[in-house]
């Protein structure tokens, strides 16, 4: 009879999403994984198979992860166009200057995409879900008056995912959050605010001319 587990499978998911982040798939060795993990070898591999395999369930964490956290765009008691703006501030203060932790789904897009189709269907799967949600607060943007009905919200979601990634990244390369701010803000200026959104905008935070 198999001997009870003594470790929490979800403490060693987000241990090794911690090691796998810092050092990407190959630049993380086994012994550093135990070590991160505090898993014996035997242990490992009878729980999760392999490191692929812990990789790739703490891969598909951090990826879940970070499209739950453009879902929540859509979400609030501010108007859409704010919504907006807020993301690309947070994202500017959370990532400036690598504050922010490494991010585990971009650095496995950078690594292994090219070469590891699970991986790479992974992340364009994300990148597709972080598209319709910003394109979807969009279209409430243009339901509500703040964005001119004309203008396509599906490539102005797909435009605002790649800003908004593309900041983050920048972010862990040791950007400034000064710098990051001014690229989240300068992106709205492709955006056809009509006069209510940049009434409901303000001008304390930027220049919506």
């Amino acid at each position: 009879m198999p001997r009870p587990r003594t470790f929490d499978e979800a403490d060693v998911i987000a241990r090794a999403r911690k090691a796998f982040a810092e050092t990407g798939f190959a630049g993380t060795s086994l012994d550093t994984l135990l070590e991160a993990t505090g898993l014996a070898r035997q242990s490992l591999y009878n729980a999760f198979g392999g490191k692929k395999e812990l990789f790739m369930r703490a891969f598909l964490s951090d990826a879940a992860e970070a499209v739950d956290a453009v879902e929540s765009i859509r979400h609030g008691v501010d108007s859409p166009i704010t919504r907006i703006r807020a993301q690309l501030v947070k994202v500017a203060v959370e990532h400036g200057a690598a504050q922010a932790a490494p991010s585990l789904f971009t650095k496995a897009a950078v690594e292994l995409s090219a070469r590891d189709p699970e991986v790479a269907s992974t992340v364009a799967a994300a990148f597709e879900s972080m598209s319709r949600h910003y394109a979807a607060c969009i279209a409430e943007a243009q339901a509500a008056g703040e964005i001119d009905a004309a203008a396509d919200a599906d490539s102005l979601g797909t435009y605002f995912c790649a800003v908004i990634e593309g900041m983050s990244t920048l972010g862990g390369s040791g950007v400034p959050r000064a710098t990051l701010l001014d690229i989240g803000l300068t992106s709205l200026a492709a955006v056809p605010v009509t006069d209510l959104g940049r009434e409901r905008l303000g001008t304390g935070e930027g220049d919506w001319s």
